[in-house]
């Protein structure tokens, strides 16, 4: 049971609990009364051993505040598409979605938990409206449920692309539009963000042209055409004005390099994404943390109470 006090402290926030093979990482974030979010809490613990009964144990054992609960899927457990939106009832949206997936991932759908979100119109090179989709593995909802179920306000399992969009809305060129690029060891991911609007997401191969192909080693070249490919379809198919802004995540030595050369060989005006600069934080977080605890900062970040 908490505590009064933690509860009314944090009735206006968000947890955010992010799990990948031997980590968990938990964010808190309040709210003040204008809405401004600070990081109260932030910390990685080793993934106990015992299944999502263990990991719900462990979560009860960290006295965390009474606020909604949002979950991260891991990047092997869900694929996100851009598909047509079918004409039909918003009822019956997920289940014609579903047929519309079949031949997109790569399980069965039949084993596969299906969502979607909106994006903008597209104001020209196509026939009907887009929006995202997000098939998620069956087997990895389940385990959210089971191990974050122990948490009595767990109400959402979310996709690292909107975690990504969270961080980048706080920014503030996000107001003229930006491309958040997020490294992971041998790819990234780019979400271009308008506000606090979604626009499109991409998938890179951060190695593509390497010769040596060594894990974790960066092709700046490729990082920056397929950034370039991203922003031509925003402009060409939204109709918005150009995005010059890239903030690259997250925040360390490989970013900070990657950031220089981008900025040396293109236009565009490009940061690295620090967390003790986008946000209040009770305790100052090294460069080595903040790749652990992004994620679950940026699900800590949700506004939405529902999806579509």
């Amino acid at each position: 049971m908490f505590g009064l006090l933690k509860r009314s402290a944090l009735a206006k926030g968000r947890i955010g609990i992010a799990v990948d093979d031997d980590r968990l990482a938990v964010a808190v974030v309040s709210r003040d009364p204008a809405g401004a979010p600070s990081l109260a809490r932030c910390e990685t613990h080793p993934v106990p051993k015992g299944g999502p009964e263990a990991l719900a144990g462990a979560l009860r054992a960290m006295d965390l505040p009474s606020a909604p609960v949002s979950g991260v899927l891991r990047a092997r457990d869900y694929q996100l598409s851009l598909v047509e939106s079918p004409d039909v009832p918003p009822a019956e949206l997920r289940a014609a979605m579903r047929w519309r997936l079949r031949d997109a991932i790569d399980f069965r759908v039949e084993d596969a938990v299906i969502d979607v979100f909106d994006i903008p119109a597209q104001s020209r090179g196509t026939h009907g409206r887009m929006m995202y989709a997000v098939a998620a593995r069956r087997s990895a909802v389940d385990w959210q449920a089971a191990a974050f179920g122990a948490l009595a306000a767990f109400d959402v399992v979310d996709v690292p692309e909107l975690c990504l969009r969270n961080l980048a809305s706080l920014l503030p060129a996000a107001a003229q539009g930006i491309a958040m690029l997020h490294l992971g060891t041998d790819s990234a991911s780019v979400v271009l963000v308008r506000g606090a609007t979604f626009f499109f997401a991409r998938q890179m191969n951060l190695q593509a042209g390497l010769s040596t192909g060594a894990s974790g080693q960066l092709d700046p070249d490729n990082v920056l055409l397929e950034l370039q490919r991203s922003l031509d379809y925003y402009e060409r198919h939204f109709d918005q004005p150009p995005i010059t802004r890239v903030a690259v995540a997250p925040c360390g030595e490989r970013a900070r390099q990657l950031a220089a050369e981008l900025a040396h060989d293109s236009n565009f005006e490009v940061s690295v994404l620090d967390l003790n600069q986008l946000l209040t934080c009770t305790t100052p977080l090294a460069d080595a943390d903040q790749a652990s605890v992004l994620m679950a900062v940026g699900a800590a970040l949700r506004r939405e109470q529902r999806s579509l």
